[in-house]
Formats: structure tokens, sequence, C-alpha cells
């Protein structure tokens, strides 16, 4: 990867000066500043030769691994160390540090800075960028960046965004992870002291009884910030609906390219890896649960283009033929991964 360059500041004159520790405690840029602020503008300059990262973020179980396959094959190098969904599991270190010491208010950070957080930033760096070819462009793709984006925007200030957004519906039936943890409770909730919401205690036992009401308020959360923090970033911003991404691979490359100014590759190519089965798999699930997470994702739903819509009189039927013969969700120990019960196991995999 491309060495990183020391701490500089520069002077009036445009000369290149070392910033020493008296200057960053009493330079008049600090003073108006704060020195959380400066402390990141010097990391920055300090990771400007890295050049400006393609930064891919969403709710986790949005798609978001077709998204960075697609951006491979635009050219961007997104990490040495992937997980099977893509992850960068270098950048989740330094993600889950920022969240678990500063979100979601990061005022205190800005003011007065994190010793560890440049030394942490070039930690997972090197490592994510271990295999990079000289000069490629290069980016990362980890659900949860969307929770640091205003930390990630000064360290990178030239970095462009995507916000991969999917039907909450889909996303509130797809199995993740209780809340149990600090980090997991934040990603959630914004708030690593709760310790029960609407009566369901942060808990594996209540995540598998009520998961997809859990993972629907997390959807919920991980929008709403990922809009309101990539908006401050202005041209740097893009959404892009998974929905869109199925049904039209080659015209959202095509717009992903123009986003990120390089030429598209081949509508064949495009369309390499697209699946269109889990669009809309919502609707397969018993009426009475859709209506659980209804009112918790209609308004966020219609703000993000969502219609709720209701199901065909028949798919009705079916479900509560379903739950008559006793087909509802089930946690036993005995049930598949496919089948209804498997749907809420936790897995150690995003």
């Amino acid at each position: 990867m491309v060495g990183l360059a020391p701490q500089r500041s520069f002077d009036p004159d445009g000369a290149v000066i070392p910033l020493g520790p008296t200057q960053k405690a009493h330079s008049g840029l600090t003073a108006r500043k704060g020195e959380g602020v400066c402390q990141l503008e010097r990391t920055a300059r300090m990771l400007a030769p890295l050049g400006p990262p393609v930064v891919v973020f969403n709710a986790s179980h949005s798609g978001s691994r077709l998204l960075a396959q697609m951006l491979k094959r635009l050219g961007v190098f997104m990490g040495s160390n992937l997980n099977e969904s893509e992850d960068s599991l270098d950048l989740f270190d330094l993600v889950r540090y920022i969240v678990e010491r500063h979100a979601p208010d990061f005022s205190n950070l800005f003011c007065h800075g994190d010793v560890s957080l440049p030394y942490r930033a070039e930690a997972a760096l090197i490592a994510h960028l271990a295999d990079r070819p000289a000069g490629q462009r290069w980016g990362w793709k980890l659900p949860e960046t969307g929770h640091v984006l205003p930390v990630m925007s000064r360290l990178f200030p030239e970095a462009r965004c995507i916000h991969l957004v999917r039907d909450g519906r889909d996303v509130a039936f797809s199995p993740f992870l209780a809340p149990k943890a600090a980090f997991w409770r934040k990603i959630y909730f914004n708030d690593d002291r709760i310790g029960s919401w609407r009566g369901h205690a942060m808990s594996q036992r209540a995540y598998r009884a009520h998961g997809h009401v859990f993972n629907a308020a997390r959807w919920v959360n991980s929008v709403t910030l990922g809009r309101a923090h990539g908006a401050m970033l202005g041209e740097r911003y893009m959404e892009v609906r998974y929905e869109a991404l199925v049904a039209d691979p080659a015209g959202e490359l095509a717009r992903l390219s123009g986003f990120l100014g390089v030429e598209p590759p081949s509508p064949t190519l495009a369309c390499a890896d697209v699946r269109s089965q889990s669009v809309g798999k919502w609707r397969q699930r018993p009426a009475r649960e859709v209506e659980e997470v209804r009112a918790l994702l209609e308004p966020t739903l219609a703000a993000f283009g969502y219609a709720w819509e209701d199901r065909p009189p028949g798919q009705a039927l079916a479900s509560k033929l379903s739950q008559w013969l006793g087909g509802g969700v089930s946690a036993g120990l005995n049930t598949e991964p496919g089948g209804l019960g498997g749907l809420f196991r936790v897995r150690d995999r995003r």
C-alpha cells in the first residue's frame, strides 16, 4: 500500500513544517476548532496519499454483497480481509471502537479528540490495503459505517459514499444478531445502556421470540442515521435501492459509474450473480407478524419511497391456514435453518 505520510502542518507561505506538541496545544486553529477536529484534520493529511475511498454502508442484510461485487467489476479494491458478506474485517475493528467509544454524539470527540484514534485508523488501513495493487482505486463495505460517517468524512474528506437501502420489511425478516453487546445495542437503539425495549429484554431469548420486531427497529435507526449523515456530504453521497439494483443491474451500474467517474462494464458483466428471489420475501410471513412491524416501519418506508402494500387475499388466507395448522415461528432446538424456526436462529455471520 502507499506509505502513510507523517503528520504535517502548512504555514501561510505554503512551506511544509512539522507540527510539534507545543504547536498542537497552542495554535490558534486549535482554539477555534477544538483539538478533536484539528486531530482529525491532521490524521486526514496523513491518510491523504491513499486517495479517496469508496465507502458502502447500509442496514445489515440489505444485500450489499451484490453492490460490493459490482464495485469490484468497476475496478475498486475492496480490502484484503473480508468475510463471506464482503465486509471489511479490519474496518470493522475501527468502526466498532468509534461506535463504542463515541457514537452517537461525536461532540466530545470533535472538541477534545481521542489520542488513540489516529493509530487505530492507521493500523486498520494498513491491514485493509495490504494486498492492494499499486495505484488501484479502493474502498470498503461495512454496514455499520453509516453510524460513524461524521468521523469517516473528516478522515476522508473526498470519499464517495454509497448508501444501499432495501425494503425494511425484507430486512426485518432476515436473521441477525441479538442486541446483547454494547456495540449492537448502539446499532439498534443508539444507546448501550438500554436494558429493555417495549417490554423485551436485550437477550437472546427475547430476540428469538421477537427478532422481526427488533430488526425493524434496527432498520429504521440505520437508514435514518445513514441518510442524515449522508446528506451533509452533498454530491459525495448517493443512495441506491437494492430492488433497483436487482431489477436493472446494468442501469444501476451505469449510475454508479457516473457517480465514481469511471466507464461502466458491459451489461452482461453487470448482470452476473444477480438474483431476485429475495425481493419481497416478507410477503411469505404470517399476517400477524407483518402487522407487528408495520407501526415501526411504515413512516420510514414512506420516507424512502416504499408504499405499504396489502398482500393479495390468497396470500393472507395461506398465512392464516399456516397459523391454524401450527406453522408459526418456532425457536425449538430441532428446527432446520431453512425453516421458520431457523429464521430467528442467531448466526455468527452477518
